[in-house]
């Protein structure tokens, strides 16, 4: 019997995709996980790339943490009395070595380029009329860009054509590196640029389901109108209560301050596009993600409260505001009278605090819901199955 042909799916990641603030990782999580759930799909071979340039971008992002976390490694070795064997000489090594771990450990292959295939007189005129995938100011961001679109295209050129055996997905939210892609690729019918890892993921199920990514894509669209429209409480999110089964589910995660001590506020709920999952008979599965912004934050005051806690007096609780600090503020907030050494006096004096930002994050939650397909290919009926916490991605403040 004829050994079965089985379709490819040739990803590589761009640098903002990988993006994740916890130094030891060379990807954030949600890359990992997608690697890790369809990295071995029966009916298409899917291979993971990372041009060399992303590897060195990445790698000193990694090292700029590191250095930063060396003081706090230098004083615990002090306290100690022992040596870890990690400092500025040994670093480097240290971070290559997190690095080929994570690469041998989620597969990825390091797409090297061939520079003598590079139109460098057009790259320049680019560069000089800021075209994509340079940017239209000053700055002239795009050369890595550049060498990332090129590192795609040579792995484009040295691939089959055919969509039915190879295919191809780029996968950045950088609009002008996008572009410049899409330019270089425009004849190909088997390139797909992808602005996100949910958009990949849809793909993904797209190939290993029975249905056309044509389909899909329409499909797609119902649902995210059926799930939800602003202020129409028709829709899914709102018949269903969603935003109240998180806040019921999830209160803990929703209100974890992650560093003792410090405050935590809420920010904007987001909802993305539902990414299609899978087709049992009539039934359409889906996950649509929705990510609530936070930060974590503490107030810092100046000098003059400083010297109003030298005298015996406490700085304002929140409660206050923050503003004119009088006697009968303290006195109603149950704080003592300032000494007469202070005068004695009503206290005009502004006690001004400064709001300061630790962190700034988003919780990830994932709705998981089905819908039924009609006759007339509409979709009827959704049903939730189940909310799944996510996770949350980090990012420090100012």
């Amino acid at each position: 019997m004829a050994k079965k042909n089985i379709p490819k799916l040739l990803v590589m990641f761009d640098t903002n995709v990988l993006f994740t603030q916890v130094a030891s990782d060379l990807v954030r999580h949600d890359v990992k996980r997608i690697i890790q759930e369809n990295s071995n799909h029966p009916d298409l071979k899917i291979e993971w790339y990372l041009p060399n340039v992303v590897v060195g971008e990445r790698k000193y992002h990694m090292l700029g943490k590191a250095n930063d976390f060396l003081p706090a490694m230098q004083k615990l070795e002090k306290l100690l009395g022992h040596k870890f064997g990690v400092g500025e000489d040994t670093l480097e090594l240290h971070v290559d070595k997190a690095i080929n771990n994570s690469i041998e450990e989620l597969g990825f292959k390091i797409a090297t380029i061939d520079t003598n295939e590079i139109d460098w007189e057009n790259l320049i005129s680019r560069s000089i009329k800021r075209e994509p995938p340079f940017e239209a100011n000053e700055k002239e961001k795009g050369f890595r860009d550049s060498i990332i679109a090129h590192s795609f295209l040579q792995l484009h050129k040295n691939s089959p054509l055919t969509p039915n055996v190879c295919r191809l997905a780029f996968i950045s939210d950088d609009q002008r590196l996008s572009e410049y892609v899409m330019e270089l690729t425009v004849d190909s019918k088997n390139v797909r640029i992808l602005s996100s890892l949910d958009k990949l993921e849809s793909l993904i199920n797209t190939l290993v389901s029975t249905i056309t990514e044509e389909f899909a894509a329409e499909l797609t669209q119902k649902a995210g109108k059926l799930f939800f429209e602003k202020e129409n409480d028709k829709t899914f999110y709102y018949k269903e209560g969603i935003g109240e089964k998180i806040q019921e589910q999830y209160s803990k995660e929703l209100n974890d301050t992650i560093i003792s001590g410090k405050v935590r506020s809420g920010g904007t709920w987001w909802i993305l596009k539902p990414i299609f999952i899978k087709k049992e008979r009539q039934r359409i599965h889906w996950v649509t993600t929705l990510e609530t912004e936070f930060e974590i934050y503490h107030y810092e005051y100046d000098d003059s409260t400083e010297g109003l806690a030298s005298a015996g007096v406490f700085a304002p609780p929140l409660g206050l505001g923050g503003s004119l600090l009088r006697t009968q503020d303290l006195a109603s907030a149950g704080v003592s009278a300032p000494p007469l050494g202070l005068g004695g006096s009503l206290l005009h004096k502004a006690v001004s605090r400064k709001k300061v930002v630790d962190l700034t994050g988003k919780d990830k939650f994932e709705i998981h819901w089905n819908t039924n397909l009609s006759q007339a290919q509409n979709l009827t009926a959704p049903k939730l199955e189940k909310i799944l916490y996510g996770g949350n991605n980090l990012s420090e403040g100012n």
